[in-house]
């Protein structure tokens, strides 16, 4: 049976090979669901700053929304669905979701609203 060794990176300080399984030893169950959680909504806030760059856009070239309106939806820890549909309409998109199986199996995916 075979162990997992623990990686040595400076003298006598050793770290656990598996960075999430560590966190969630050190941290507990409960405080590293919150901190997962979190950082899944900052993703999210980031990847809706990302594709309005990557179109090329400003805060301020959304359509239909005002610079201060565009830096809200991209700081905010949850956004309505209705807010995003407006959001994506001022990039000239649209809002596509999918249920897509944890074994991250695409041809199981669901569309269930767009």
């Amino acid at each position: 049976m075979k162990t997992k060794a623990k990686a040595k990176t400076k003298v006598g300080t050793t770290y656990e090979p598996d960075f999430f399984a560590h966190a969630k030893k050190v941290m507990g169950s409960r405080a590293y669901t919150k901190a997962v959680t979190a950082g899944r909504e900052e993703a999210i806030n980031l990847k809706l700053k990302m594709a309005r760059e990557k179109i090329g856009l400003t805060q301020s070239g959304l359509k239909g929304l005002t610079q201060p309106e565009v830096s809200k939806i991209e700081s905010r820890q949850d956004v309505k669905i209705s807010t995003l549909e407006k959001y994506a309409k001022g990039l000239g998109m649209k809002v596509e979701i999918n249920l897509i199986p944890n074994d991250e199996d695409s041809t199981k995916a669901i569309t269930i609203y767009c």
